[in-house]
């Protein structure tokens, strides 16, 4: 059963590829699935279980055709709506008049600005430090500097704070403004910087998600307005991106050796992490439904700001302590964001949770060859790209900071939608009697 998904979902992907004449969101998706699921055929060939959150070990290894056949469906379920947008019958991103969008960039540059003001004077030595060490602080609870010099900002600075997460919207606003407008190179440079906020954030803890999910929207974005930039602009990417991209796995690379490297034996330890991180979700997604306590409905991962205001629930390392204790197995793993919603609602809960994903995504792309969008829909549908895509590891909007998020896209999103005119009093004449 093993080879089901990564057969699976390598058929899906040429077919989408050959259907829609070559790369899109859709076929992008499932190349990702493909290649997780090669992942988890290497670790059970090599016998790379029980290590590096991979909870089955090779005594109770076991991958049933239920979980494997739910596995499959549901995640085809959660891409079959971005199969309706053709990136070659898109004929424009319609330009905005709209202020609500210029607001947005210089919001989130400044979250951007108090960023780089915390972590600037103690980044460096953090990256000059044991890696390691800096990691397992994190998990233990322990503030990085930038969380403890936040402290002093005065509060309706940290206030701020809420939109942190959402500098990753600064993304496609950047591709935006650069295929679809004349806006100054320092003003479209001041967009992309601030989509580096995370990624530059979770230097401080020796994060290697920020920069991950960083990469896989950048590609998202890539393919989807590619048919609009320019060839100056794609060069641009290239002089500028190789160097980035070059650095970027440096820094992967260094803290993933810094976490198991002590000898050359723990290289290799290393270096086969990478495959266990990468291909351990199948695994795990089917150790949940063989293991998980489902009476257990814990849903304060999918309804976070719910949970936190009425109930005081947040997914935080206490939070994850007590529901491990209640299922009798570790937690924080990769499972794909359906082996998470199903430990969270039961199976019959991710069932009905994937039909309402379904549906919100149906609403916002409409129909199938659409050739016209415009930003609030190009956000919106950006927002919920992030469930597939990096869901290939977890699911991303557990915290109820993603509330801010989805919050700020619905404003842009109505403000494109709902236009309100106001018509200057005229004075009446006697005729209008």
């Amino acid at each position: 059963m093993i080879l089901v998904p990564f057969l699976y979902f390598t058929g899906l992907t040429f077919f989408w590829w050959k259907k829609h004449q070559g790369m899109d969101i859709c076929v992008y998706m499932s190349a990702l699935y493909a290649f997780i699921s090669l992942c988890a055929v290497i670790i059970v060939t090599f016998d790379l279980l029980a290590e590096a959150g991979i909870l089955f070990d090779r005594y109770d290894y076991e991958i049933g055709v239920v979980p494997t056949l739910l596995y499959c469906l549901l995640l085809t379920l959660g891409m079959l709506p971005f199969s309706f947008i053709y990136r070659n019958d898109i004929q424009t991103v319609k330009r905005s008049d709209s202020w609500i969008l210029d607001a947005t960039c210089w919001l989130l540059f400044f979250v951007f600005l108090l960023n780089v003001y915390l972590i600037i004077d103690s980044t460096a030595e953090i990256l000059a430090g044991d890696l390691s060490n800096v990691r397992q602080d994190h998990y233990n609870g322990i503030q990085s500097p930038a969380e403890i010099k936040a402290e002093s900002l005065p509060i309706y600075i940290r206030l701020f704070f809420w939109f942190n997460t959402s500098t990753c919207l600064a993304l496609p606003l950047f591709f935006y403004y650069s295929c679809f407008t004349n806006r100054s190179w320092w003003f479209k440079l001041m967009v992309f910087c601030t989509s580096l906020s995370m990624p530059l954030s979770g230097l401080q803890v020796a994060d290697r998600t920020e920069f991950t999910l960083f990469g896989m929207m950048f590609i998202y974005c890539l393919i989807f307005f590619w048919k609009f930039l320019s060839k100056r602009f794609k060069y641009g990417i290239m002089a500028v991106g190789t160097p980035m991209i070059g650095l970027i796995i440096t820094y992967l690379v260094a803290v993933t050796q810094a976490r198991f490297s002590e000898n050359s034996k723990d290289d290799e330890k290393a270096y086969a992490s990478v495959v266990q991180y990468a291909g351990q979700s199948f695994l795990n997604f089917c150790y949940f439904w063989e293991n998980g306590r489902f009476e257990y409905i814990s849903p304060e991962r999918e309804f976070p700001m719910t949970w936190h205001l009425l109930f005081h629930v947040d997914s935080n390392a206490d939070r994850r302590a007590v529901r491990e204790a209640e299922q009798g197995f570790f937690m924080s793993v990769f499972a794909t964001y359906i082996g998470d919603v199903m430990l969270d609602l039961s199976p019959v809960g991710v069932i009905v949770w994937s039909i309402g994903f379904v549906l919100i995504c149906l609403l916002l792309i409409r129909y199938s060859h659409r050739e016209v969008y415009d930003m609030g829909d190009v956000l919106a549908i950006f927002m919920l790209a992030v469930v597939p895509i990096f869901g290939v590891f977890y699911y991303r909007y557990y915290s109820y900071m993603s509330f801010f998020n989805f919050s700020l896209v619905a404003i842009i999103y109505f403000t494109h939608k709902v236009k309100i005119v106001i018509h200057p009093t005229e004075k009446q004449t006697p005729n209008d009697i």
